[in-house]
């Protein structure tokens, strides 16, 4: 596998170890989930399915008024705008492109009515519920668009990095699609759990699911030590790659009370940063990827040697399917950085 590099979860074991093995280099390494605020797996299990009391939300057609976030690449930031979606009839075969919505729909909707989830929802590198649509078999990858209009959907629900040719082939195939943009906060999540459960006629499910999210979120924030000043983090990306104030990883630092050093310094989403910019900063935290291997190579670098979080040995790894989270499980992600990066208090 010379030339290429290659990461594969091999298991998942919560509380346990996370094994990674990094098959390129043929060196493997293993991650200790550490002591956190809730329990990970009782959580997990809390977030993955909600069931409401049946609501009586009108007939249909009817006429849903949302908000769509978009990343705009001219002002390198996410813009809102107002969508009308109108729906004949409830939606019974729905299929989701996007992982995060995957996850959304896993929680809130009959599970007979998922009739196909993209390939990344079945991969644990980017999906909370790898394991779960694997075991399905309903799977496809964006190239299958004749598996895709075969299932006969009623709505095929995508997000603004879907594939767009992909988009295009279905529309051309007279299949309803509905994009979503791409949530950039805990609130958008949020609100776009409410509108999904408008979408397909799971308002009770989808109330459940909120509901059980401002509650532990609550406990969450209740189990935050007060340590004086918040804690200053930098999460550091391939290229030197920081998010800013439209990112999950905002809201993830919002809930366990931390400053996010690029929100902080005006980065709106992502900006990459140079060594003397990270210098400067000198965050007490740096945050990267295990299957990065970006700890390494950050204490390799001569000049970051001086950088107080190189220095006392506070460059601190996280699985990054936690910090790709875009879906209820924020707050899975919220709970594991909390444990991160307040250490030994739990």
């Amino acid at each position: 596998m010379a030339g290429k590099r290659a990461i594969t979860v091999v298991k998942i074991i919560i509380p346990g170890l996370l094994l990674f093995f990094c098959l390129s280099a043929g060196i493997s390494f293993a991650w200790q989930l550490p002591p956190t605020p809730l329990p990970m797996e009782a959580l997990r299990q809390k977030l993955l399915e909600a069931r409401g009391a049946p609501r009586d939300s009108g007939r249909w057609p009817r006429t849903i008024t949302f908000t769509s976030h978009r990343f705009d690449y001219r002002s390198k930031s996410f813009v809102s705008r107002t969508r009308t979606l109108t729906l004949e009839r409830r939606p019974q075969r729905i299929i989701a492109h996007a992982v995060g919505i995957s996850e959304i729909l896993w929680a809130i909707c009959p599970r007979q009515n998922l009739v196909l989830f993209n390939q990344v929802a079945a991969d644990p590198r980017f999906s909370m519920i790898a394991g779960e649509v694997e075991k399905s078999g309903r799977v496809f990858n964006s190239r299958q668009t004749e598996l895709v209009i075969a299932a006969r959907p009623d709505l095929v629900l995508t997000v603004t990095f879907s594939d767009a040719s992909f988009k295009e082939r279905l529309r051309r195939a007279g299949i309803r699609v509905v994009d979503f943009g791409a949530p950039d906060s805990l609130a958008a999540v949020l609100e776009e759990i409410a509108v999904l459960g408008r979408i397909i006629g799971e308002e009770g499910n989808a109330e459940a699911l909120l509901t059980e999210i401002r509650q532990q979120r609550a406990k969450l924030k209740a189990a935050i030590p007060d340590t004086g000043p918040p804690p200053r983090l930098l999460f550091y990306d391939h290229g030197g790659y920081i998010p800013g104030t439209s990112s999950n990883f905002n809201s993830l630092c919002r809930l366990i009370g931390a400053v996010n050093l690029g929100a902080q310094h005006g980065i709106k989403s992502w900006r990459q940063i140079d060594n003397e910019t990270l210098l400067k900063w000198d965050p007490e935290i740096i945050l990267v990827t295990v299957e990065s291997g970006l700890k390494k190579t950050l204490a390799a670098d001569p000049l970051l040697a001086h950088a107080r979080a190189v220095r006392e040995k506070r460059v601190l790894e996280i699985p990054g399917v936690y910090l790709q989270a875009n879906s209820q499980f924020i707050l899975l992600s919220a709970n594991l950085l909390a444990g991160i990066v307040y250490r030994g208090r739990y």
